[in-house]
């Protein structure tokens, strides 16, 4: 019982923390070691895989606006990456 306890406050606390560095996963600005972590958090929970998948998906959504805006969104977009 102690044993099935404290491997869920690990299975939590890897949880938490892989959430809280997806973006940075994403982005490829974790260490390899915290790279390794992540994989292994994700490849063992449904979960994170779920989001992991939805960050991706956004992030080349995204990456896509950057063609030729249009229309008022499309001019304040174009004005956005002006200033930066």
């Amino acid at each position: 019982m102690i044993r099935r306890y404290l491997a869920n406050r690990r299975y939590m606390r890897a949880h938490h923390w892989t959430h809280a560095h997806l973006s940075e996963y994403a982005d490829g600005e974790l260490r390899p070691d915290d790279v390794a972590r992540v994989e292994a958090h994700v490849g063992i929970c449904p979960h994170g895989t779920r989001v992991l998948a939805t960050l991706r998906r956004t992030l080349r959504s995204l990456r896509a606006l950057h063609g030729e805006p249009a229309g008022v969104a499309g001019g304040v977009i174009a004005r956005l990456r002006e200033e930066s």
